[in-house]
């Protein structure tokens, strides 16, 4: 069987060497997620061309989903994530992560500027130059965690 293993660096030597014992396969394009219970991810797993690589999430700008792919922004370079968006929004820590509409996920920390727009909505400058949109839906959960 073929896991990805998403836990602390403290732990990951140990239990990658016991579930190779078992007979496990790990890769990071794996179906299956091994994490560890009430922690959040130090990095992210993704494919930058056809190199797989760990970007540690104080890198992210922000994840966007375009179709089936996932695409996590860094200020220098896009990479493609096997992850469906719900998955990272599970692993990211909500204390520097927030979903502001159904196909983006920001970084907090990452926010330059904040403009409001017409019904309901905020368009948000990010430390990279890009914008995104901040949709009704979570119009007033925006709101709320940035004080507005």
């Amino acid at each position: 069987m073929k896991i990805s293993l998403s836990i602390s660096k403290e732990k990951y030597e140990e239990i990658e060497q016991k579930l190779l014992s078992l007979g496990f396969e790990i890769a990071d394009d794996a179906p299956f997620v091994l994490t560890e219970r009430n922690i959040y991810a130090e990095f992210v797993c993704a494919r930058d061309e056809e190199v797989s690589c760990h970007i540690p999430v104080s890198q992210i700008v922000y994840i966007e989903s375009m179709g089936h792919d996932i695409l996590l922004h860094t200020k220098d370079k896009v990479y493609r994530c096997a992850d469906r968006l719900w998955q990272l929004e599970k692993v990211l820590s909500p204390e520097e992560f927030l979903r502001i509409s159904n196909s983006v996920i920001i970084a907090k920390k990452q926010v330059r500027g904040i403009r409001s727009a017409l019904s309901q909505k905020f368009i948000l400058t990010l430390s990279d130059g890009s914008r995104v949109d901040v949709t009704r839906s979570y119009y007033y959960i925006f709101k709320s965690e940035f004080g507005i």
